[in-house]
């Protein structure tokens, strides 16, 4: 626990005045005779000040002795080591003749289509799975199905790009 020196201030102050209040009332309330001897009720004045005085002026450093809170910083842990692909260039360049063009009911949509991604890209496990899009065309016979893929614009604003065909 981290404590500054303001609410030492603060507690010390108000530990000190209860200390002299006590110290001075009781004398006075105790005198029940009012002979006009005031003798006992000075040296309790002058010992409530002295007790204010050796609160007041007490170390705020903490001691060696150990009285005091001392802060024992949390244990860190390593991080678990993961291996990133190899960096060719700024960009992970993906296979430019992957990218299809699927003629759905809604419209043309473009696609890098997963399974020529599979064969021809080494991280294609390691593609974002928020990019991935299905979508349902017809295929030759006229039979609707499902094809997969993952949506360029996505991938281009993760750092991903399509290789030009040389």
């Amino acid at each position: 626990m981290i404590r500054t020196a303001m609410p030492r201030t603060i507690i010390k102050l108000a530990l000190s005045a209860a200390v002299a209040a006590t110290l001075t009332l009781s004398p006075a309330q105790a005198r029940n005779d009012s002979s006009g001897d005031d003798s006992a009720a000075i040296i309790a004045a002058l010992l409530g000040l002295v007790t204010l005085g050796v609160i007041l002026s007490g170390d705020d450093k903490p001691s060696a002795g150990g009285d005091h809170f001392v802060h024992t910083p949390m244990p860190t842990f390593p991080k678990p080591h993961r291996p990133k692909p190899p960096k060719v260039s700024k960009f992970h360049k993906l296979p430019a003749h992957c990218l299809r063009t699927f003629k759905t009911q809604t419209g043309r949509q473009k696609l890098f289509a997963r399974r020529c991604l599979q064969k021809n890209f080494a991280f294609a496990h390691e593609l974002p799975s928020t990019c991935a899009k299905s979508v349902v065309i017809r295929n030759r016979k006229g039979v609707f199905v499902q094809r997969h893929g993952y949506r360029p614009k996505c991938l281009r604003a993760r750092g991903y790009r399509a290789a030009q065909n040389h």
